[in-house]
C-alpha cells in the first residue's frame, strides 16, 4: 500500500514539474517576444523620423553569424541602441551609436564588423593602414582626424601609431626627434606616453592646453564614461564611471607631472614638409625636424559653419566655455546632436535668466541620446526654453535673426548665436600633404586600418 501512495505523489510531482517547465518556459517566451517587439517599435520609429542611417562609426550585424545570444545589447553602454528582433541583433537607433566597438568585443560569433558609413551614404576618411599610417610614408593620424572621436578609440590609436612608428624608425637620419605629435588632446597623449614606454625621443605641440579638444567643452560636461589602457601608466582610474572635464584636465595633468611629458602648449602647427625621409614641421613658434610625425589634433577646430553672411559677427560662436558669461541673454543655440542640445541645457538654467531657443532642423529629437533628449524635453515643459522644429536661421544680423520656422518667416531677437552642426574634416590640409582621401561606404575599420 505505502509503495502505491509513493507511486502516485511521485507521478503527481513528475506531473506538477512537467506543468512547472511548461508555464516558465511560456512566460519566457511570452517577455522575450514583448521585447522584440519593443525593439522592432524603436526601430519603426527611427526609420519614420529619418534616423534609419549611422551618422559615424557603427555595428553592422551579419544575420547568418548572429546567434541572438544578446551578449552585445548588453555590452552597449549607450543604452537602447541594439536590439534583438527575430532573434537577430538589430542596430534600432542608428543616429545615436557613437562607435564604442563594445558589441563587436562582446559577440562571441564574429557577427559585428564596426563600419565606416553606409550603403548610401559615404564618409570621407583618410587611407590608413592597420597601424594608422597614412599613403604618405611615416606620417601617422590618430583619433578623430581619422574618423574615430571617442577618448578610448583616440587613446588607443595614438599608442598603436606610436608603437609602430618608433619601431620602423631608422636613427641614422638626422632630425631633432624620433616622433613630433601634432595635438596633445587623448591620441597625441597616448602617442607620448608610448615614446617614453620606448624610450623614444618626441616632441608633443598643442595649439591650445594640454587636453586638446576637451578644454573648449562647457565646464562639468561628462566626457568620458570608461576608461582607457595608457602607456606607461596604465588603467585611467576615476573614483566613478561618469568623468567630467574638469576631472580628466586634472587627471591628464598629474600623468603629465609624473611621467614628465614633453609637451609645448600655445604652439600652433603650420605646415609639414617631407625632405627625403626626414619630416620638417614648422609652429607658429619655432620648426623642428623628426623622423615620424603622428597628426593628432581633431577636427573640431574646423566647425561646420552656416555659410550665411554676417557669421563673423562677434555674436557668432562655435563652442560655448563658460554658460555664466550670458546671464540674461537672448541666446539662440543650432543643432539637435548631443553638442546643441547640451549647450540648450547649460544656457537654460533657471540661474542664468537666460531665454534660450534651441532650432532643430527635423522634425524631432533623433540625434541626441536618450538622457538628453529627456533632459531639455523636461526643459521645454517647464518654460526654460524653447524648441523650434523644422527651423533654420536663414539672416544673421546684429541684433537680430531671420529664422524659417516650419515655413514661416519670423523675427527673432537674439544676442547670441550658438552654432553645434559638426564639423569638417580638414580635407584641404590632408591633400596637400598628400594623404589620399577615401569615400567610405559601409566599409569595416578592418579593411580601413
Amino acid at each position: 500500500m505505502l509503495g502505491k501512495i509513493l507511486g502516485i505523489v511521485s507521478n503527481n510531482m513528475s506531473y506538477l514539474g512537467v506543468v512547472f517547465f511548461i508555464a516558465v518556459s511560456y512566460w519566457r517566451i511570452s517577455k522575450t517576444n514583448q521585447k522584440q517587439r519593443a525593439a522592432k517599435a524603436l526601430l519603426d520609429k527611427a526609420i519614420k523620423s529619418n534616423a534609419g542611417e549611422p551618422l559615424t562609426l557603427h555595428p553592422e550585424i551579419d544575420p547568418a553569424k548572429c546567434a541572438g545570444c544578446g551578449a552585445c545589447t548588453r555590452a552597449c553602454p549607450e543604452g537602447d541602441i541594439l536590439k534583438l528582433i527575430h532573434h537577430k541583433a538589430v542596430l534600432v537607433a542608428p543616429t545615436k551609436c557613437v562607435g564604442h566597438g563594445e558589441c563587436e568585443q562582446a559577440c562571441p560569433f564574429g557577427a559585428i564588423d564596426l563600419v565606416f558609413g553606409t550603403k548610401t551614404r559615404g564618409i570621407d576618411i583618410p587611407r590608413l593602414t592597420p597601424h594608422y599610417e597614412t599613403n604618405v610614408p611615416g606620417l601617422y593620424i590618430a583619433g578623430e582626424l581619422g574618423g574615430m572621436g571617442l577618448i578610448r578609440n583616440a587613446v588607443k590609436q595614438g599608442a598603436l601609431a606610436a608603437a609602430d612608428a618608433i619601431k620602423k624608425l631608422d636613427r641614422k637620419l638626422e632630425a631633432q626627434f624620433d616622433l613630433l605629435i601634432v595635438g596633445a588632446g587623448p591620441g597625441g597623449m597616448a602617442g607620448a606616453l608610448a615614446a617614453i614606454a620606448n624610450k623614444a625621443s618626441y616632441l608633443c605641440v598643442e595649439q591650445n592646453s594640454i587636453g586638446g579638444t576637451v578644454t573648449n567643452f562647457p565646464r562639468q560636461k561628462v566626457v568620458m564614461s570608461h576608461p582607457a589602457d595608457l602607456p606607461v601608466v596604465g588603467k585611467m582610474k576615476f573614483s566613478r564611471n561618469k568623468v567630467s572635464k574638469e576631472e580628466l584636465l586634472e587627471y591628464w595633468s598629474s600623468v603629465r607631472l609624473k611621467t614628465g611629458m614633453k609637451i609645448l602648449e600655445n604652439e600652433k602647427f603650420e605646415s609639414l614638409e617631407k625632405n627625403g625621409d626626414v619630416f620638417h614641421v614648422q609652429t607658429s613658434k619655432g620648426s623642428y625636424s623628426a623622423r615620424k610625425v603622428i597628426l593628432a589634433m581633431g577636427v573640431r577646430g574646423s566647425p561646420r559653419r552656416l555659410g550665411l553672411v554676417n557669421e563673423d559677427l562677434p555674436k557668432v560662436t562655435y563652442n560655448l566655455l563658460d554658460p555664466e558669461q550670458y546671464k540674461g541673454a537672448n541666446v539662440v543655440v543650432i543643432g539637435g546632436g548631443n553638442a546643441g542640445v547640451e549647450a540648450a541645457q547649460y544656457l537654460g538654467k533657471k540661474s542664468l535668466g537666460c531665454k534660450v531657443t534651441l532650432l532643430i532642423h527635423g522634425k524631432s529629437l533623433d540625434r541626441c541620446n536618450e538622457e538628453n533628449r529627456a533632459k531639455i524635453e523636461a526643459m521645454q515643459k517647464q518654460g526654460l526654453l524653447e524648441i523650434w522644429y523644422q527651423s533654420q536661421v536663414k539672416e544673421i544680423h546684429a541684433e537680430y535673426l531671420q529664422v524659417n520656422k516650419d515655413g514661416t518667416e519670423v523675427k527673432l531677437k537674439n544676442d547670441y548665436l550658438f552654432v553645434f552642426i559638426g564639423a569638417e574634416m580638414p580635407q584641404a590640409f590632408l591633400m596637400s600633404l598628400g594623404i589620399n582621401i577615401d569615400k567610405k561606404f559601409g566599409e569595416s575599420i578592418k579593411k580601413s586600418g
